[in-house]
């Protein structure tokens, strides 16, 4: 399934994207097919069986998905016809968000990639090197990111994210795709002057708007291999990284591994993979972003990230 978070009359709610590239709400497609079944209280069931918000239905871990695949089967086995206009919706007519709005904690990856370390004779890391965005950094596919006036080197960073669809704590490699729900794009942009000038990463890692995400969560089922996905980035028509995941140094099992021996990850924390070469301030003819340009990231099977950069104040 290709997850959504989607926005309507100011309201956001869970969504999956249908083979005809509508918007499926699931929670009232769901409320609509227990009403058709007689249950008397059919709103009450879907709110605690698929909730509307995201983070509270991959609390539901593998169930909850499971039965969104038996809804979503059924709504269009069915057709819109059975439904009222609320449940399938014309893409045109709704905004995508960042899937996942409000996450427990957003960890990203730096140097996790081998051939970014090769390419910038860097050494490679004993072990996963982490750091953290906020909150305020999230925005989606249809949001700008906006240039803070304190930067001239506002770079991007094409990024494989994966999200936790259960409670894990000390958990084993070989289990760790266990508590997986799926995949997404992720931009870690940074305003790389920044970072040089505080000699750490947080100030220049989380803006407003620093952490793109979208357009999809795709669940871990249509993913056989995450470590199999070519992964590309252009700034208006430059291409200027095109590698594939199967470079990432410390993959998707270690990193459950390794982080849930240090913290209990939650459903809906987002885990960015670290990005290939060809960033700014490590390239050989360095790159950043103005007002005016769009960033577009594509990862095969995850779908295309792209947003437009504006100016802070407009």
């Amino acid at each position: 399934m290709k997850l959504v978070t989607y926005e309507s009359n100011g309201v956001k709610r869970l969504g999956v994207m249908t083979q005809n590239n509508q918007v499926l709400d699931l929670n009232w497609a769901y409320t609509e097919q227990l009403a058709s079944d007689g249950e008397l209280t059919p709103q009450v069931v879907a709110d605690a069986l698929i909730p509307a918000n995201m983070k509270s239905f991959l609390a539901r871990g593998d169930k909850g998905i499971e039965l969104a695949q038996k809804v979503q089967s059924f709504s269009e086995q069915k057709g819109q016809q059975f439904f009222s206009k609320k449940v399938f919706l014309e893409r045109k007519e709704v905004k995508l968000c960042a899937p996942i709005l409000d996450p427990g904690k957003i960890i990203c990856l730096a140097h996790n990639y081998s051939n970014f370390l090769e390419e910038n004779n860097l050494p490679i890391p004993p072990e996963p090197r982490i750091f953290s965005k906020y909150l305020n950094a999230i925005c989606g596919p249809e949001d700008d990111i906006i240039k803070p006036k304190a930067t001239n080197e506002l770079g991007y960073e094409a990024e494989m994210a994966f999200v936790i669809g259960k409670p894990a704590r000390n958990v084993k490699e070989e289990d760790a795709y266990e508590y997986i729900a799926g995949y997404t794009i992720f931009n870690d942009v940074s305003a790389s002057d920044i970072t040089t000038i505080d000699k750490q990463v947080l100030r220049g890692k989380t803006y407003d708007t620093f952490a793109p995400i979208g357009p999809y969560l795709v669940t871990k089922d249509e993913v056989p291999d995450p470590h199999k996905l070519d992964i590309k980035l252009w700034v208006n028509d430059k291409k200027l990284q095109d590698s594939n995941t199967d470079q990432v140094l410390y993959k998707t099992p270690k990193l459950v591994a390794f982080l849930s021996r240090v913290m209990t990850l939650e459903p809906g924390d987002i885990i960015a993979t670290g990005t290939p070469p060809g960033i700014g301030k490590f390239a050989s003819d360095p790159t950043y972003m103005w007002p005016g340009d769009v960033c577009k990231i594509e990862v095969e099977k995850l779908g295309v990230l792209e947003n437009k950069i504006i100016d802070e104040g407009e």
